[in-house]
């Protein structure tokens, strides 16, 4: 298997062959409202579609993690045999929702689920075939529930993904903030936002939310992020915070 640093990938292969195989369709939207959408992705440079809250709160997590180089909504189909005398041979195709590929990690095939309840035949045979997919393409599979994470944190990642944006200013103050940060270590979001005169704090703050949001600092994830946060360099992205609340809600280690 190809390093699983993914260094020195173009990725126009993965474009192709996981390419969404099934729209967002509103059909019964009136039943779900304000969970069927769509968002730019800053990662991928294009539009992600997603069919429930879940999908999207896990999407924007995968947004603002650093270790998460690409990720894919419906990338496959995996076919399911019936198991009806009549259709004996037949196959239905199942969509799993998302394929992530993270720095150290073998690719990982989800599907999301709104909350570990007693599973159907239906979902427990889906599950069986997607494993054994995943198993003969040397993925992993696993079945994710995003709201397990604590509600401050999915606060936080729905704040951050709004921050992700490289705004007009940010490239002519980034050496200065960088450099400031570089040097006092430590510091809460208001002190360093007040500390460049040529500028004003309504114009450094959002520069340091986009910095959490990409990597670039860490903070503590489990507290709200506000002006009051404290922030410092982030020198290796293995251990950004997101990475550890990753291994404990989805189960994969880098």
């Amino acid at each position: 298997m190809e390093s699983l640093m993914w260094n020195n990938k173009n990725w126009l292969q993965e474009d192709q062959e996981f390419s969404p195989k099934r729209r967002v369709d509103n059909k019964i939207s009136w039943q779900r409202p304000h969970i069927i959408g769509s968002f730019h992705s800053r990662k991928m440079k294009r539009t992600v579609e997603y069919h429930s809250l879940n999908e999207c709160l896990f999407y924007y997590f995968l947004e603002v993690d650093v270790s998460t180089l690409y990720y894919y909504v419906q990338p496959i189909e995996v076919p399911i045999p019936c198991k009806t005398k009549k259709l004996e041979g037949e196959f239905w195709l199942h969509v799993p929702d998302v394929l992530v590929f993270r720095n150290g990690c073998p690719p990982l095939l989800y599907q999301i689920k709104e909350a570990p309840d007693d599973p159907s035949k239906t979902f427990q045979q889906c599950n069986e075939f997607c494993e054994k997919f995943a198993a003969h393409k040397g993925w992993n599979y696993d079945v994710i529930y995003p709201k397990i994470l604590p509600q401050t944190v999915l606060n936080n990642i729905q704040m951050l993904q709004g921050h992700l944006r490289e705004r007009r200013l940010y490239p002519s103050i980034r050496k200065d903030v960088m450099f400031k940060m570089m040097m006092n270590g430590p510091v809460s979001i208001e002190e360093l936002s007040c500390s460049f005169p040529s500028y004003s704090s309504a114009d450094i703050k959002p520069f340091l939310y986009h910095l959490i949001a990409t990597g670039e600092v860490e903070t503590n994830m489990n507290i709200v992020i506000s002006q009051h946060t404290v922030i410092e360099l982030n020198v290796a992205t293995t251990a950004h915070p997101l990475n550890e609340l990753y291994q404990i809600a989805f189960g994969n280690r880098i």
